[in-house]
């Protein structure tokens, strides 16, 4: 399986196989997620880990699998299938992630209380 990762000025892929794939990567973005404090700056933290070390497939494989994980939690379940995660469809959902749902509900002002 192959996944790529397109940041518009870069794309980064690995391959692996889909076997134990999901728990990895879900266990890379948790392990991430609890240092970072929030999904934004988990994503943020395996952005930087693909900028600065272009150059080493450990840790391009490391922020890929992480990105993936987030995918898996907050998007959609992954398949076996190749795929592209595209950080311009991501990043919205860093952004606002209820998305358009609170333009015109009543509950505009509870959606983000936790």
């Amino acid at each position: 399986m192959k996944i790529s990762l397109d940041g518009g000025s870069f794309q980064v892929a690995i391959e692996t196989e889909f076997d134990g794939l999901v728990d990895e990567a879900c266990a890379i973005y948790q392990q991430t997620l609890t240092q970072a404090g929030s999904n934004d700056k988990a994503i943020l933290r395996f952005m930087q880990i693909v900028l600065e070390h272009r150059d080493s497939d450990d840790a391009i494989g490391y922020a890929v699998m992480g990105v993936l994980g987030w995918y898996h939690t907050m998007i959609q379940p992954v398949v076996d299938q190749d795929m592209t995660l595209n950080l311009a469809k991501i990043l919205p959902h860093l952004v606002n992630p209820a998305g358009d749902l609170t333009a015109t509900s009543a509950h505009e002002k509870q959606t983000f209380l936790h």
